[in-house]
């Protein structure tokens, strides 16, 4: 969007303007880094307890911030894609000034042992409510980097079988 934007800032368009992405854009690489997340006891969301929607329901309040172990890996792969692009002679190199996410919605309803510190257990039973269980990525106490489907899967099964055991007991 950045490259079709200069071009079309420097008066290109239809036709001219197409040659011209596809020139420029045969000749871009790039790298991307996707880092880890440690859990973050911090890191929630909760009701904002001042904000309401239009029908008086508390409107959710984010509290997230990038630690310092993200941090550093991430300026570690700043240094080693730097590396790569100066092997590679790169006439031009950018790096993103901020960070950005995979796309995978994950977390806020935390898996663990403690009650305390998390929604459901092992099982994705609620803590709280005992014939409740919360299916999905929400119950990642981490971001991963990967596609979090075969987890889901995984963790989707886990609670069926809990499920048949126990309407079987």
């Amino acid at each position: 969007m950045t490259l079709a934007a200069e071009l079309a800032g420097r008066g290109l368009a239809g036709s001219a303007l197409d040659k011209a992405l596809a020139h420029q854009a045969s000749r871009h690489l790039r790298l991307a880094a996707l880092i880890e997340q440690l859990p973050q006891a911090a890191n929630r969301v909760t009701l904002h307890p001042d904000k309401k929607d239009v029908y008086g329901v508390p409107l959710p309040h984010i509290h997230y911030r990038v630690d310092d172990y993200a941090r550093q890996g991430m300026a570690s792969a700043r240094e080693d894609h730097h590396a790569i692009f100066q092997k590679m002679k790169a006439s031009e190199i950018h790096h993103a000034g901020e960070f950005f996410g995979a796309g995978h919605i994950m977390g806020t309803c935390r898996m663990g042992s403690d009650p305390r510190q998390s929604v459901v257990d092992a099982r994705l039973c609620s803590h709280d409510h005992d014939n409740l269980y919360v299916l999905g990525s929400s119950v990642f106490p981490t971001g991963g980097t990967a596609n979090p489907t075969l987890t889901i899967a995984a963790l989707s099964l886990r609670a069926a079988g809990h499920i048949k055991r126990r309407m079987q007991a």
